[in-house]
This record gives C-alpha cells, structure tokens and sequence, in this order.
C-alpha cells in the first residue's frame, strides 16, 4: 500500500514544528537580559549606623574587571572607596563616609554574556562607626562633645579672672584709704583756722582792754 502525498507531508510538518520549538526554547535564555535581582541593604533603606559594606546580586554572572561604581555622599562629592570583589553574580564594595546622612551608590556592571546594567543604590546612615570615615572627615574632639555642655575655662582665662578681681579690689582700698586721708586733712586744716580765728579774737580783745585801762588812768 502506497502512501499518499498529504500522509507523507505529515510527519515532516510534526518534525519542522519540533524543530522550531526546541531552537525557540533554546534561544530564549540566550537572548534574556541581565537584571538586578537584590541589594543589601535595600534601596531607600534607614540605616542607624553606616554599614561596612554594601552588595548587589544579579540574574547573570558578572564580569569583574568590566564594572564601574561610584560613591557619592549628601553633598553629592563622590567618596573614594576601595574597589569591589566579585562572587559570581553578586559584587561587594567596601564602604567609607564623610556624614550622616543619604548616600548613592551608583553602578554600571556587565555580564559574562555582553548584557550591561545600569543603576543605583540610595540608603541614609544616621550614624557612623570608628574606623569608617573617609580620610580627613573625622570628628574632631570638639565636634564629638555635647552641645549642651560650655567649655570649661582654661587656666590662663581663670588666672585672668582672678587677677581682675583682685585689682578691683585694691582699687577699692585705694579709694577709701584716699577719703580717709583726704577727711583727715581737712579736719585739721578746719582746726588750724579756727585756732588762727581764735588767736587773732583774743588778741585783738587784749588790745582793747590795755586801751581800755590806759583811758581810765589817765
């Protein structure tokens, strides 16, 4: 028994439609692009204190010497920082701050297949530990005190003080003993003229008398 055409174009038509299928399956993965799968920690996240570290996994391994990443801090200077090590699809940088405050971290990777990801990460630290300052951005001593708390004078400022006090206080002396003296003075010069006063009353009265005596005589 013969087969006809149409029957023997059947299975060809079952092979072309497998055939298809499985280079369709096949391509598909191929062709699928590179994504950011998780960071850590999350973007937008509130941090009390600065994490030492941050990561980001993708969907497809990455190639290392390929990715570019920058740091800003909350003024938008960017901070040097070392550079990131990579674990297949996942890279992890080493992290250092200026300020509290919102940081971006901003990053372009590529993956072993050619697929680039461009994004960023934003999280805000309200603190941050010893050791994590970028260089030249520690606290200085005075920084680092409570605001509440007045600076104790220094010894100097405390001798001055001293010192003023103890002028003013033997300005004061000087003054009273200046009016002491100065009453006293004027006390004896009241004394001397009224002995003055006295002397010349009573000696003018002597001259009377003898006057007086030599009318009656004669």
């Amino acid at each position: 028994m013969q087969r006809t055409p149409a029957r023997r174009a059947v299975p060809l038509l079952l092979a072309a439609l497998l055939g298809g299928a499985l280079a369709l399956g096949s391509a598909a993965p191929a062709s699928a692009h590179a994504a950011l799968v998780s960071t850590d920690p999350e973007d937008g996240a509130v941090l009390a204190e600065a994490p030492a570290e941050v990561s980001a996994t993708f969907s497809e391994l990455l190639d290392g010497p390929s990715t570019e990443i920058a740091v800003t801090d909350p003024s938008g200077a960017v901070v040097a920082v070392a550079d990131p090590s990579f674990d297949g699809d996942t890279f992890t940088l080493p992290m250092l701050y200026t300020t509290a405050g919102e940081y971006t971290v901003a990053f372009r990777v590529i993956s072993e297949d050619g697929h680039r990801v461009d994004g960023q990460l934003a999280f805000t630290v309200e603190s941050i530990p010893e050791g994590l300052y970028a260089p030249g951005s520690e606290p200085t001593a005075l920084e680092e005190a409570p605001s509440s708390e007045a600076p104790e004078a220094s010894d100097s400022e405390a001798a001055a003080t001293t010192a003023a006090a103890a002028d003013s206080d033997g300005d004061d002396e000087e003054s009273n003993t200046g009016a002491t003296l100065a009453a006293i003075l004027l006390g004896l010069l009241v004394i001397v003229v009224v002995g003055v006063v006295l002397v010349k009353t009573l000696g003018r009265k002597g001259g009377h008398d003898e006057t007086d005596a030599k009318t009656d005589e004669s």
